[in-house]
């Protein structure tokens, strides 16, 4: 956000990913952020609601689109609660890989894997992380 309280959601895709490169293998974030036309926030909101369940990239996505928090927590949410049966079964150990940098798609990489609770772990910290740069979503 900038001093005048404008908003570029093409201006923060830009700054996300200068701050996380390894975000620019996921096809579609790229083509959103070469897109012509400013993206709107929920064309945002597809994209980065997975990403935004990734520890690595909670922070630079709340940070980048603050505005947007609502927005993405409410995405994501989503996508967590049609996944909400295989949430409770986590039928592998917990030695087994995380998601890796590259890896944006985290509810599909955790779910393929049969390790829901590792998911929700992984949701929780998300939404802690969020509720600590912006407060104000406890409403």
């Amino acid at each position: 956000m900038s001093l005048d309280r404008s908003f570029s959601t093409s201006a923060a895709l830009s700054r996300l990913l200068a701050r996380c490169p390894a975000l620019g293998d996921d096809p579609r974030l790229l083509a959103l952020a070469s897109a012509s036309a400013a993206p709107s926030a929920e064309d945002v909101a597809a994209v980065l609601a997975e990403p935004l369940l990734h520890p690595r990239y909670t922070l630079p996505i709340v940070g980048c689109f603050l505005p947007l928090a609502p927005v993405l927590l409410e995405r994501a949410s989503a996508l967590l609660r049609t996944a909400a049966p295989a949430l409770l079964v986590d039928s592998a150990s917990s030695r087994e890989e995380e998601a890796g940098e590259g890896d944006t798609r985290v509810v599909e990489f955790y779910l393929s894997r049969g390790r829901g609770l590792r998911l929700h772990e992984l949701a929780c910290l998300a939404l802690s992380r969020a509720l600590d740069l912006a407060p104000y979503l406890l409403r």
